[in-house]
């Protein structure tokens, strides 16, 4: 039992602090009188009016109507107009559930188009008479071009110094094949040179003697079409060179990697040609490589016409390979048994022992040292 003397002194002895908080939440301040001004949305532009380029068609929080043809939408949704004419708001068959805004060029014009008619498009080009103000249009850039200007000047005199060169060594050459007049040389070496550089990026024979047949007749064309030429020219200059193309394609084509002209082989000749040079390569499968071997792999692989740039690579890699396969028995060795000179030591995982292994190769392994 405790006295009340005793609990009086035990509270005198200890000090204690009352601290009073507030219990009462504090009432925010908030008025209803001040209001934002309303951000004006909505068409800018009616059906049927008229815009010019970067005027604003609608405004809108969200794409509750979407840019069509001939129109922009900036980040705020804002639909502006990219082409002068007038404005058509439509539906798309493709998105039924979706309204547009367009810009059609003339009055009279219906959106949309039908999915398979051309796009109409806006020249709006007006002839500069004055010398000057052409010279000026004309030599009118961007920076970013202004800058490139002297590396594509260089690249431009590259191409052209390396068509020079090859129009030379080819007119050394075309005397061995066909007879041709002057004339018909100068186009004959054009059609070459152009044969050459569509032979390059991996078209065929047939292929490239084809399309430059197309590209000189679109030359014509475009020659007429600017009033340098009559439709009678045109066809003169159409048959002659129909008839100069079929004569020089029966003689003659090019060679891509050697740059050389080369007698024509049809399809079957060229196919024969590649059954006896594979023949010949099998030959010198699981085998020791030499030097002489390895050269004369090469040349075969390199024959011309025989294959084009991705034929060659493949075969590259199955007869002339960085490193003969281990069935080449000559080139693999015990490394516990001394390591012959020029040999290397490789360590591979076998997958039937499952574990790493250690396998000596010799030398000839390694056709890249030869």
């Amino acid at each position: 039992m405790f006295s009340v003397n005793s609990i009086t002194k035990g509270l005198q002895k200890t000090s204690i602090t009352q601290v009073r908080t507030a219990t009462k939440r504090a009432a925010g301040s908030r008025t209803n009188k001040n209001d934002s001004a309303g951000r004006r949305l909505g068409p800018k532009v009616f059906e049927g009016n008229f815009v010019s380029p970067g005027q604003i068609i609608m405004r809108q929080r969200g794409t509750k109507i979407h840019p069509g043809e001939n129109c922009g939408i900036g980040k705020d949704h804002t639909i502006f107009a990219l082409e002068p004419g007038f404005v058509k708001f439509y539906y798309d068959p493709f998105h039924p559930l979706r309204k547009y805004v367009g810009v059609a060029l003339k009055k009279d014009y219906t959106l949309p188009k039908d999915h398979f008619d051309p796009r109409l498009r806006r020249f709006g080009y007006v002839e500069i008479t004055d010398e000057a103000e052409a010279l000026k249009e004309e030599s009118r850039m961007s920076r970013k071009e202004y800058l490139q200007q002297a590396e594509l000047t260089k690249k431009k005199q590259m191409r052209a110094h390396h068509d020079q060169a090859l129009s030379t060594t080819f007119q050394e050459q075309l005397s061995q094949f066909v007879e041709l007049s002057d004339d018909e040389a100068t186009l004959a070496i054009e059609r070459l040179v152009n044969n050459y550089k569509l032979i390059r990026l991996d078209h065929s024979i047939e292929d490239a003697n084809q399309q430059s047949t197309f590209n000189y007749i679109l030359s014509l064309k475009s020659l007429l079409a600017n009033n340098k030429i009559t439709q009678e020219e045109l066809t003169t200059l159409k048959e002659k060179y129909i008839k100069l193309a079929e004569k020089l394609d029966r003689d003659v084509t090019v060679d891509f990697s050697t740059k050389q002209l080369t007698k024509y082989l049809n399809s079957e000749q060229r196919s024969a040609l590649r059954n006896d040079i594979k023949e010949k390569l099998n030959g010198f499968k699981n085998k020791v490589i030499s030097s002489e071997d390895k050269k004369h792999i090469e040349q075969l692989i390199s024959t011309p016409l025989a294959f084009n740039k991705v034929e060659r690579a493949d075969l590259t890699s199955d007869y002339l390979p960085s490193v003969l396969p281990e069935s080449v028995e000559e080139t693999v060795f015990d490394p516990e048994k001394g390591i012959p000179e020029g040999g290397k030591v490789i360590t591979k995982y076998d997958n039937t022992l499952r574990k790493t292994i250690k396998i000596g190769r010799t030398k000839e392994a390694f056709l890249n040292q030869l």
